[in-house]
């Protein structure tokens, strides 16, 4: 908990000084509601690296917290938290010593814990596959895939220090 903003450091920079924690909290949404889907806009939250940029990519969209329930739910964090894109889901989920550490650390505060490999659960990232769909880590597969956006998957929100 530094300056207000709590949650579990996954990933360190080489300096020790840098780096992204991800939420004590999840939640179950939409990436974007089926309206928005039935529009098949966006193409534009494409960073699969850094989901604060697309965070701003959506941004960008008239009402937009009210046409993507993910998204918003992490901004509402606070500021600087993000849905993150597949890359930083993937360090975050199929790293198992990554997994296993933030687990730890959730359970010992004991708020809720990331879901485990083998589990049926599936979380939504920030990167788009196009305009239909995005990028999820499916836990009980093991792997990365996508899906129609509308669908309500788990979510967890992270920020960058």
């Amino acid at each position: 908990n530094v300056g207000g903003k709590e949650g579990v450091v996954f990933w360190v920079d080489a300096t020790g000084k840098h780096g992204k924690i991800v939420s004590m909290d999840q939640a179950e949404l939409q990436w974007c509601t089926h309206d928005e889907y039935n529009k098949k806009l966006t193409g534009i939250a494409t960073d699969s690296s850094n989901g604060l940029n697309n965070l701003r990519s959506i941004m960008k969209i008239a009402a937009w917290k009210d046409k993507y329930p993910a998204f918003a739910w992490c901004a509402d964090h606070g500021d600087g938290w993000y849905l993150p894109a597949i890359d930083e889901l993937k360090e975050l989920l199929l790293n198992d010593e990554v997994h296993a550490k933030v687990n730890g650390t959730l359970e010992q505060k004991r708020v809720s814990v990331m879901y485990s490999m083998g589990d049926v659960r599936w979380y939504w990232s920030s990167t788009e596959e196009d305009k239909w769909c995005a990028w999820l880590v499916n836990l009980y597969g093991g792997d990365t895939d996508y899906y129609n956006r509308y669908s309500n998957l788990y979510v967890r929100a992270v920020s960058a220090f």
